[in-house]
């Protein structure tokens, strides 16, 4: 019975646990309210390719640079308080507002000057043209001394 009684806190109190609960955040982007971006990046065709879910976000809340190793997102989800509001009683509130910001790291080298966005149905979408390698080299003989 008392294990039982315990059991809980001493779940609380596991390092794993703490740790995961603590960082859990910082990977997915969330901030203390439960509000977070999920990104995918990929590349097709010479092109870098990010897209976040941004629900319920106005595409004028969202601030975008795009660096050649990184992009960054800040946003900004407004509470909605409606008026008359103050007279509901909540059974339940699951969504969620506030601030996010990410950074995502390149891969490879983009060039920030070709950078376009678009935002369609809550997903903000961003093309980045790849930085182009230069292909010419020269092959160089070495010289051995006597």
């Amino acid at each position: 019975m008392m294990r039982e009684r315990f059991y809980p806190v001493m779940r609380m109190m596991d390092p794993e646990n703490m740790f995961d609960s603590f960082m859990k955040p910082f990977f997915e982007g969330d901030t203390l309210s439960g509000f977070g971006a999920k990104i995918d990046l990929y590349r097709k065709d010479g092109k870098i390719f990010a897209e976040a879910e941004l629900p319920g976000i106005n595409p004028d809340d969202v601030e975008l640079h795009v660096y050649s190793d990184r992009l960054t997102l800040s946003a900004e989800k407004k509470s909605e308080s409606k008026e008359g509001s103050k007279d509901k009683n909540y059974f339940r509130t699951e969504r969620s507002w506030g601030k996010v910001e990410r950074v995502i790291s390149f891969p490879v080298e983009a060039d920030p000057e070709s950078a376009k966005a678009s935002f369609k149905n809550g997903v903000l979408t961003v093309e980045i043209n790849e930085k182009s390698q230069d292909k010419a080299h020269k092959k160089v003989s070495i010289t051995t001394e006597a």
